[in-house]
């Protein structure tokens, strides 16, 4: 060896990574130098000397110069070349030679290391010849190891004898089980291995100036698995149950995880206990593993230990719920009383390891007791203590990843349950949205709402509706720290979610059920007037819908008590909008209030209802479309409601006709004034008429000559438009309304006003092909109106023809 190498040997610190490689490279000539030499010996039967040169070999081990890293290379090239010696004596062993005897040899190597290399490899060997008990050997082994002190030297020897041993421990079912020993001193060995690396693991961390803390932490963290090798080795024993799990393995992990205390080695070694054993042994022992979290350094994480454990074992549950359910062990009050005491024991803990904390707990609840809301509500309300105490220490909780935690308490019981009935009834589910920023509160909101919808979740208390309302709060009114407004796209799709939340409001008792819309109206109210626009009309239907089922289940007298009371809170609700903007949403429902109120028998009711709607039509309604439209659904209205007195629907009438012949344009004047005309012969609807509609008698008001004068004064009009194309078209239209009632036998509509419309028509409409009049009209326009008029005039020549038409079609000269 070169006086360079000899001079590394004797070197503490590690060298720089130049000089490792360097180094590397140097060592490895030699064990391929010496592997030679002794393979050579090992095929001429010179035992004693191969050993010679395996020790020279193994003295490369040594060193102090390299990395853990660099070590591990040069230690495996090692363990390769001594595979050899291993096969040469196991091929020995069946020849009959003692291992006894070489085993004591090899005791007398000059130097600790490559002596105890070689002990263990010749051991590994007589312990397969059974001259000696497995455990006597093991045992022997594992204290003669004390003698290599090096952590990194100590650490990698020890592994050796772990590798080498690993299929001769005394375990159930082993050959070696018996006179070589019993799964106890199997454990016993691997326990006692596993505390002697640990120590040394740690030491690492003592050795060298405190500049190099972080590169000997990096080192550390590469050897780590070393130290868990005898952990995973334990839970590959067939003989460990878990009893022995409960009173020996575990107890005496734990015991060295706390004296140790080392933070690497804690934390490492929590969490490969948690990975290595199985999910039964973990069960039993819960209360004593989470003893042990609490016996740790304040530094060590123990937020990722409990959060590892609770998924491991909800996980198990999900597969295993007897075994579970079977346990004594109450897997969620074990885990809440322990994590209540860490958070106690540890107040600086990061705000986002103690609410991690509880989002693990939430899934083990849901997951392990999914029918006990009992334990998901104690966890929202330890969620909410914490987060009130991190309040009121002024801790940062709106970092990302805590909002994160909040959303995951607040979401996982909501697609869990997919009942908001469920989760409105957690106490504290809605006070702990009061923890989030508006953006993320409104979210909640959204899921919430979708989720009832989604699933069709029928709301049937008002104190339900009061749960839900609280948790959606941010779609249902401005709040203070708003900030920028919705988009109004999103802003409606919102609100559309809310009014749909109205149609879930269920109840056999419909009492209660317009408790339910009450309740919301009270809500809805404080939202302002961009929401109302969305919400207050399917509650108007809602209610309107609830009259008609009440009308059908209760008595005369209930009804005119509730019927009424229901048609004010319509009444009071559609009010509300029309004290707005909305004030032509408000005229249409409050003609659909008056249908129902017509319906329902309510007269005094119905005349209100249309009242309120000319008074909106007559001081806002002010655009000349916006007034024929709404001129239009009063008479598609009025023809319907059949509740009304002579007196009253001829006032009706007569206010609707006198407002239809004061529109701004007179095309428009003049339909509306004979659609008006309509509403003077009502009660026939043609020849499959009945006189009951919805179960009421039609009410037949048939005034013929007002009928006629309508249609008159609609003639007027249209004669006096200045465009000829439109004049003409208007009085086709009056034709076709002419024809209509003289079909219906309306005795004022005389042949020769029909006779008489068709000649005028006929005038008109040869001026207009002429040119005469409008000059501008299209061609396609005038092609329309010719068409419209002629396929007239082929119906009344079709009358003509039928045999079975009742009214004197032939007297009319087309």
């Amino acid at each position: 060896m070169s006086k360079k190498s000899a001079k590394a040997k004797t070197v503490t610190t590690t060298a720089s990574e130049e000089d490792q490689l360097k180094f590397i490279e140097e060592a490895k000539v030699t064990v391929n130098r010496e592997s030679f030499y002794m393979k050579r010996c090992l095929d001429n039967k010179k035992l004693m000397e191969a050993l010679k040169h395996a020790s020279t070999m193994i003295a490369e081990l040594r060193t102090s110069l390299l990395s853990p890293k660099n070590y591990y290379t040069l230690y495996m090239h090692a363990f390769d070349e001594l595979r050899h010696l291993e096969a040469f004596l196991s091929e020995e062993r069946q020849r009959g030679k003692k291992m006894s005897e070489l085993y004591e040899v090899v005791q007398y190597a000059g130097n600790i290391l490559p002596r105890m290399y070689l002990l263990i490899t010749v051991g590994a060997i007589y312990i397969k010849t059974k001259e000696a008990p497995a455990k006597d050997v093991l045992r022997d082994l594992v204290e003669m190891c004390r003698g290599v002190q090096h952590p990194t030297r100590g650490l990698f020897l020890r592994n050796y004898l772990s590798e080498m041993t690993k299929d001769k421990l005394p375990d159930q079912g082993s050959e070696y089980e018996g006179e070589g020993g019993t799964v106890k001193d199997s454990v016993h060995f691997v326990l006692q291995n596993f505390t002697e690396m640990n120590k040394l693991w740690v030491r690492m961390q003592h050795q060298g100036p405190a500049r190099d803390k972080q590169k000997r932490e990096k080192e550390r963290q590469e050897l780590r698995l070393l130290v868990g090798k005898n952990l995973a080795r334990l839970s590959q024993l067939e003989g460990v149950d878990v009893e022995m799990y409960t009173e020996t393995v575990l107890p005496r992990i734990t015991e060295q995880i706390v004296n140790c205390k080392d933070q690497i080695a804690q934390q490492y070694l929590m969490e490969i206990i948690i990975q290595v054993f199985p999910d039964n042994f973990h069960l039993a022992t819960l209360e004593i593993f989470l003893e042990t979290c609490g016996k740790l350094l304040a530094t060590i994480d123990v937020k990722t230990i409990v959060v590892s454990l609770v998924d491991r074992l909800a996980a198990y549950a999900t597969q295993n719920a007897t075994a579970v359910s079977s346990s004594s062990v109450n897997v969620f009050k074990t885990f809440s009383s322990h994590i209540a005491s860490l958070l106690l024991q540890r107040p600086k803990m990061d705000a986002e390891d103690q609410l991690a904390m509880q989002v693990a707990l939430l899934n083990l609840a849901l997951r392990v007791y999914p029918e006990t809301v009992e334990y998901v509500d104690e966890v929202l309300n330890q969620a909410f203590e914490l987060l009130t105490r991190l309040k009121k220490e002024e801790v940062d909780y709106t970092k990302p990843n805590c909002v994160k935690h909040i959303l995951s308490l607040l979401n996982i019981p909501l697609t869990t349950y997919n009942n908001i009935i469920i989760l409105t009834k957690l106490e504290n589910y809605s006070n702990i949205i009061g923890f989030l920023g508006y953006s993320h509160r409104r979210k909640i909101a959204i899921d919430v709402v979708s989720n009832a919808i989604n699933n069709e979740t029928f709301i049937p208390e008002p104190d339900d509706v009061t749960r839900v309302f609280a948790a959606i709060k941010p779609l249902l009114m401005d709040e203070e720290d708003q900030g920028e407004e919705v988009d109004p796209e999103d802003f409606e799709e919102d609100q559309n979610r809310v009014a749909a939340l109205i149609h879930l409001f269920q109840s056999d008792n419909l009492e209660t059920l317009f408790m339910l819309y009450a309740t919301s109206r009270k809500v809805f109210g404080q939202g302002g007037n961009k929401r109302i626009k969305h919400t207050l009309p399917p509650l108007v239907f809602r209610s309107l819908k609830l009259a008609a089922l009440l009308k059908e289940r209760t008595s005369a007298e209930t009804w005119e008590r509730v019927g009424k009371r229901i048609f004010k809170f319509a009444h009071e609700t559609v009010l509300a909008l029309a004290r707005t903007d909305y004030k032509d949403l408000a005229m249409r429902l409050f003609l659909q209030c008056a249908k129902s109120a017509s319906y329902a028998g309510f007269e005094t009711i119905a005349y209100e209802f249309l009242t309120q709607v000319f008074e909106i039509y007559e001081s806002d309604v002010a655009d000349s479309k916006a007034q024929f439209r709404a001129i239009n659904e009063i008479i598609a209205t009025l023809q319907t409601l059949h509740v009304f007195s002579e007196e009253n629907y001829d006032t009706l009438a007569t206010k609707t006709a006198v407002h239809s012949a004061k529109l701004l344009k007179k095309p428009d004047q003049c339909r509306a004034v004979y659609m008006c005309s309509h509403l003077f012969w009502t009660g026939e609807t043609g020849p499959e008429s009945s006189s009951i509609v919805n179960k009421q008698p039609v009410r037949e008001y048939r005034e013929g000559k007002r009928v006629l004068e309508c249609l008159q004064k609609s003639l007027r009009i249209a004669d006096s438009c200045m465009d000829s194309s439109m004049n003409v078209k208007l009085f086709v239209e009056i034709l076709n309304e002419y024809l209509y009632y003289f079909e219906h036998r309306n005795e004022t509509v005389a042949v020769k006003y029909v006779t008489g419309l068709i000649a005028l028509i006929k005038t008109n409409l040869a001026n207009m092909e002429v040119g005469e009049g409008d000059t501008n009209a299209s061609p396609d326009r005038a092609k329309s109106i010719n068409t419209y008029y002629f396929n007239t005039l082929k119906h009344i020549q079709f009358k003509k023809e039928a045999p079975t038409t009742t009214a004197p079609y032939d007297q009319i000269d087309i």
